[in-house]
This record gives C-alpha cells, sequence and structure tokens, in this order.
C-alpha cells in the first residue's frame, strides 16, 4: 500500500460493533462523554480524559457522517499524501480504468479526511472551508429542574471572524504577496516513476498553509489569526427528565471556521444537584424512610418528599416488616421521550431503640400474653 497509515479502530474507541446503527453509535458517545469529559477528571487524570475525550470525538465525527464512515468502512486507512496518475489518469496496458477506480476511491477518502479537494488532472488546488472548534461548557441544575425541564442563558468567550480583515489576517483583508515556495497553487508536487506509470505525489505547502499567499501586514485588530474573542450569550432549553452527565448540543455555537466554513458546535454538560435523601435509578427515585417499631408494628401514615416539592401520604400498614418497600406511582421523573414519570420507591427501616423501664415492663407483658396465646 503504497504511502498509507493505519488509522485508529474508531469502532473500538466507541465500543460499538461495526455492523452497529447510527442510533447505536450517538448512545454509545453520549455514554462515553459524559464518562470522559475532562470536568469530571481531576489531577493527572485529566490530562488522560483530555486525550481520551479527544479520540471520542475525532472517532464519532468519522463514523457519525455517512460518507466518512462509507470511506473507512471500504479501507480502513488514510494517508497523508494523496498519489494520483499523471496526465489523463491512464497508463500502458489500458490499466486506465483501474487506475480510475482505485486512485479515485483513495482521492474520496483525502477529501473527508484532509478537507482539501485535489484536482484529478493535478492543475491545481483550492482550499476547502475548514470547520471551526467547538466549545465545552457546563450547568447546573437542580432535581426540581429535572421534572419540568428549564431554558437558561449561558455566557461564554468564542472566537469569532475578525471584522477589519475579513478573517484573512491580513491589513485591511488584501496585505498578501504570493507564497515564493508554490508560487501561489498551495501545493508542492513532486513526481515519481513506478512499474505502474509516472504518479504526483502532492502535499499542501508548509509555508503558506495552502492558501498560496503570505501575509505581509498582520491585522493590527487580531494580529493576523483572523479571530477576536467576543462575549457570546446563547439560550439552551434543558428537557425534562435529562440525566445526570448528560451533553446537550447546541449546534453552529462554537468557535468561527476557517476558509468560509460554517461555526463549531457547542457541547453543554448538565449536572444535576441531587438531594441527599434521593438515588435515582432511570426514572425512578429511590427513598428509604426510617419509622419507629411501634408505627411497624400497629401502622401508620408518613409524608415523602416529592423532586418538585411537596409532599404525598404514604400508608404505612400494620405488621410491616424492615426492609419492606412501596411504590409511589407516577411521582417520579419524566422520561425525556414522553409526559411519562417514573415511581418513587420507598424502602422501610425501622428503629428499634432501647427501652425504657416502663417499656421494658410493657413489653414484658406482651410476650408473656403471646405466648400464653400460643
Amino acid at each position: 500500500m503504497i504511502g498509507l497509515a493505519a488509522r485508529k479502530d474508531y469502532y473500538e474507541v466507541l465500543g460499538v460493533s461495526k455492523d452497529a446503527t447510527q442510533e447505536d453509535i450517538r448512545k454509545a458517545y453520549r455514554q462515553l462523554v459524559r464518562k470522559w469529559h475532562p470536568d469530571r477528571h481531576k489531577g493527572d487524570a485529566r490530562k488522560d480524559a483530555e486525550n481520551k475525550f479527544k479520540e471520542i470525538q475525532e472517532a464519532y465525527e468519522v463514523l457519525s457522517n455517512p460518507k466518512k464512515k462509507a470511506m473507512y468502512d471500504k479501507f480502513g486507512y488514510v494517508g497523508d499524501q494523496s498519489y494520483q496518475p499523471s496526465g489523463s489518469g491512464r497508463t500502458a496496458g489500458g490499466a486506465g480504468g483501474l487506475f480510475d477506480d482505485v486512485f479515485g476511491d483513495f482521492q474520496d477518502v483525502f477529501d473527508v479526511f484532509f478537507g482539501t479537494q485535489r484536482s484529478r488532472t493535478g492543475a491545481g488546488t483550492r482550499q476547502q472551508s475548514v470547520k471551526g472548534e467547538d466549545v465545552h461548557a457546563r450547568i447546573d441544575i437542580e432535581l426540581s429542574e429535572v421534572v419540568t425541564g428549564k431554558t437558561t442563558f449561558l455566557e461564554y468567550d468564542r472566537k469569532e471572524q475578525c471584522g477589519a480583515c475579513n478573517g484573512t489576517g491580513a491589513e485591511n483583508g488584501t496585505s498578501f504577496t504570493t507564497c515564493p515556495r508554490c508560487e501561489g497553487t498551495g501545493v508542492i508536487r513532486e513526481q515519481h516513476r513506478s512499474f505502474f506509470g509516472v504518479f504526483t505525489n502532492t502535499r499542501t505547502c508548509e509555508t503558506c498553509g495552502g492558501t498560496g499567499r503570505i501575509i505581509d501586514k498582520k491585522c493590527p485588530k487580531c494580529n493576523g489569526t483572523g479571530y477576536v474573542r467576543k462575549k457570546h450569550r446563547v439560550k439552551v432549553n434543558v428537557p425534562p427528565g435529562v440525566e445526570n452527565g448528560a451533553t446537550l448540543r447546541i449546534p453552529r455555537q462554537g468557535h468561527a471556521g476557517k476558509y468560509g466554513g460554517p461555526p463549531g458546535d457547542l457541547y453543554v454538560q448538565v449536572r444535576v444537584n441531587m438531594p441527599s435523601q434521593y438515588t435515582r435509578r432511570g426514572n425512578d427515585l429511590l427513598v428509604e424512610k426510617k419509622i419507629d417499631y411501634l408505627d411497624a408494628s400497629l401502622g401508620a401514615v408518613v409524608t415523602i418528599g416529592l423532586p418538585e416539592g411537596g409532599y404525598e401520604n404514604l400508608k404505612i400498614p400494620p405488621g410491616t416488616n424492615p426492609g419492606t418497600t412501596f411504590r409511589l406511582k407516577g411521582y417520579g421523573l419524566p422520561q425525556m421521550s414522553s409526559n411519562r414519570r417514573g415511581d418513587i420507591l420507598v424502602t422501610i427501616r425501622v428503629d428499634i431503640p432501647k427501652p425504657s423501664r416502663k417499656e421494658k415492663k410493657l413489653l414484658e407483658e406482651i410476650a408473656k400474653t403471646r405466648k400464653k396465646d400460643k
């Protein structure tokens, strides 16, 4: 295989099989993003989490895009250089059809992964637009807001295109000189002869970054970067039933793109402040309730706090054993896909204190009576 380097196994990165559906890929991605988000790790572990997080994003970028996924499935490899036959693309011996098929497919792979479009005849290249970087943020919500959902506003810094140079980085957007290395083409070409014919090795010019021109005078406003940082405010709609650690994607609210590319996306991680009396299991809430041994024996009515506020009465029947679980149906958390709510599961814990003298005497009398009845 000419000039190819093995890529990471993106299916292994996301932990899915090669026949996974797009929904399977999305679910796996969401779970891994929650697990490896850098904000959930501290110290030395944060650096590892950042690397893992980037790897997950890279894998999802490919497997969630049908065209990229098709190319990746077909070859399993991508390269850092594009090869194509010189001239018409046909070689001696009538092998033109083979080269058209094979190298045409390779060209598509390079276009997908490296963001450049090259002429099949080697006549030149043009810089393709590049999507902006994504922004990652976090918001905190209360458990009551998981029930109702929440609309909030998030303010953050992001890179926007410099208005003074229109994102070119050059003073007035025009202060450029032609790149002397590539002579304005944006690419460096080298010809190689092989058994199959003459091939042109084409790579992006390192001097100008593929633009074909070099900034003569930097824009004073952005110092040649093409970007300026500005405060940006966006509305975030948190749906009812959202889970702790879930990540919401808001398209085109990230950093500005390059060469006319679209902005990146905003990824908002949601952290739910869970009160200590609750444990979440799916859409159900688990609660432990302590009662006196007399209430367990004689029966009682206890109050159970609800996630949205307020209370609901729960009747404890006489003779309830420790560890018994009662269900308050429909008082749990809603599903994100519907208005149906889960339940509150109340497990009874019986508190048995040391009896006083009077209580001990009465209990002894009760014990004697029960023995006689038997």
